[in-house]
């Protein structure tokens, strides 16, 4: 409480004590003078009503003292209005006990609004319509490393590291409401604080802004960014290397294939160059790893997804079809590479298939898109180690698959039968939706 409530406070009983007794000398006069015993007994509301405000566990009590004194003086000088008179006494010691509650109610609500506002998590600031500070609280004081009092008529553009992104959130603001805008504040160090803001106007002349300090989520992502693109930058030197290396191999033993007429020998080339050609899809698969999870997930068309995975695809004789059209799912970038290799997969020579359907059934619990074929199937053995990163026949590409969807939290599942294999993928409901 600063001095001017502190001097405030302390001259509510002066002004109640004045109040009520000049009004009981008015009534007083009216009646000894004027004969009026109805209008003026309504001026006794007003100490009563500020008694109540003021001090509501006492403002009963002193609306009984005020009614006592009017009866008091009026009862013996209005002998034939003596109903009338203790009617106006109960009536105003009702109005004082009435707003004696509602004041206790105010005061809690107002109690309970300024501790949650005193002790959020986030700072919070109130701004006037020049978008000057009128307000703040203990954790925006933090945040700017200064009492918040001292912030108080400050221009909140002002403490912002770029002063035009500042006055455009303002802008913004003065619209409507402004969900977690990044916003980069200077404390009273010079240190730099970034923050996540949000704001609504209130009214026509105000604004709040709440701010939560993202300085250190700030700083690991920058350092993680750096991580990425120097770990990006070794991988991309080693796949060059690779590739290099993989193409060298290539043309040696075409050149070998060239010199040689013996079946045998090419015979025995022959798992050499399946060996190569392993390589090279592994090498592809790893590029595909080093970019997994670097951008962040977006809401994606199934359809175009897919689209995009059959371009990519040689099916041979085998047909692919889509009925994934209208629905959106929220995953990783690299969607379209997960649907590739589990049509890669679907579609190999070795499945037995003729067709691959892609189709989506969904529902109050999200979402379930279904890869299905009429090939073989998957053996029973080889379903429980289907998504590891081992083996020849299923490869790496299903492991790849399963870790893109898990970016964003989706599952990936083999539920088909021997009449063919039924890759299931389950969508959260909130990261699902059908336009």
């Amino acid at each position: 409480m600063n001095p001017r409530e502190l001097l405030g406070a302390g001259r509510r009983p002066v002004i109640i004590g004045l109040t009520a007794t000049a009004v009981l000398l008015v009534n007083l006069a009216g009646v000894l003078f004027a004969g009026v015993t109805v209008a003026l007994p309504h001026l006794l509301y007003l100490p009563i009503a500020l008694a109540g405000y003021w001090y509501p566990h006492r403002g009963t009590t002193i609306s009984v003292a005020i009614a006592c004194a009017y009866a008091a003086f009026a009862l013996p000088l209005m002998p034939g209005e003596g109903v009338a008179v203790i009617a106006r006494a109960v009536t105003l010691v009702a109005i004082g006990a009435l707003i004696a509650h509602l004041s206790r109610r105010l005061r809690a609500q107002e109690s309970l609004y300024r501790g949650l506002y005193d002790h959020s998590v986030s700072g919070v600031l109130l701004l006037g319509a020049d978008g000057r500070i009128e307000d703040a609280n203990l954790r925006a004081g933090a945040l700017f490393g200064q009492a918040p009092a001292d912030l108080r008529e400050r221009p909140f553009a002002g403490l912002a590291a770029d002063p035009e992104v500042a006055e455009r959130f303002l802008i913004a603001l003065g619209r409507g409401p402004v969900e977690q805008q990044e916003l980069a504040l200077v404390r009273e160090d010079g240190r730099k604080v970034h923050s996540l803001a949000s704001g609504a106007p209130l009214g026509s002349d105000r604004r709040v802004v709440t701010l939560a300090d993202m300085t250190g989520l700030h700083l690991a992502r920058a350092a993680l960014e750096t991580a990425n693109r120097t770990m990006a930058n070794l991988a991309g030197i080693l796949d060059h290397d690779l590739a290099t290396a993989v193409d060298d191999l290539e043309g040696c033993l075409a050149r070998v294939r060239a010199g040689v007429d013996d079946p045998e020998v090419l015979a025995r080339l022959r798992p050499l160059g399946e060996r190569i050609g392993a390589l090279r899809r592994r090498k592809e698969v790893s590029r595909e790893f080093r970019v997994l999870g670097t951008r962040p997930p977006t809401w994606q068309p199934v359809q175009d997804a897919v689209e995009e995975a059959r371009a990519r695809l040689d099916p041979g004789p085998v047909a692919v079809r889509a009925w994934t059209a209208r629905l959106e799912v929220y995953a990783d970038p690299a969607l379209p590479v997960a649907l590739y290799h589990l049509l890669d997969n679907a579609t190999r020579p070795g499945t037995g298939a003729s067709a691959v359907v892609v189709s989506y059934h969904h529902g109050p619990d999200g979402c379930r898109i279904v890869v299905e074929d009429d090939g073989h199937g998957v053996p029973p053995d080889d379903r429980e180690h289907l998504f590891e990163p081992t083996g020849e026949r299923y490869g790496h590409g299903l492991y790849l698959a399963r870790e893109i969807l898990g970016i964003t939290g989706i599952g990936i599942a083999e539920e088909g039968t021997e009449k063919g294999a039924r890759f299931v993928i389950t969508i959260p409901l909130e990261e699902c939706r059908v336009s």
